[in-house]
């Protein structure tokens, strides 16, 4: 079965970022390999956007076909871009946003003088 993976930074990576456990270099090279990371997420996610584009489209062209213009259409139009879109933004949200906004956040909290700086 399916799953979406909340991606979190973990307790111990927080309290360290937090407690100012890294040096400058250190935190500059962590800072490089999660963007790396960050950017293959947004990629990854910009690839299923458009497959699951292309397949809603797939989905409702058929039902117009089996059905023509009726009201069954227009729900399934509706539907499954609701659908389409409550799903986008879960995935962004938990895949995504939810680690770049933890690590932002740690890094503010531990570092004040590199707000803004070092952000995802």
């Amino acid at each position: 079965m399916g799953y979406i993976h909340i991606n979190r930074l973990s307790v111990h990576e927080r309290r360290q970022l937090e407690e100012r456990r890294f040096s400058l270099d250190e935190l500059t090279a962590l800072h490089a390999a999660l963007e790396r990371m960050h950017r293959r997420r947004i990629r990854a996610f910009q690839i299923v956007a458009c497959a699951l584009l292309a397949i809603s489209f797939v989905l409702i062209a058929m039902t117009g076909y089996l059905t023509g213009p009726s009201p069954a259409l227009a729900f399934s139009i509706v539907a499954v871009c609701a659908l389409d879109i409550v799903c986008l933004i879960l995935v962004w949200v938990l895949g995504i946003r939810l680690f770049a906004q933890q690590f932002n956040d740690a890094i503010d909290r531990g570092y004040p003088e590199l707000v803004g700086r070092l952000h995802l």
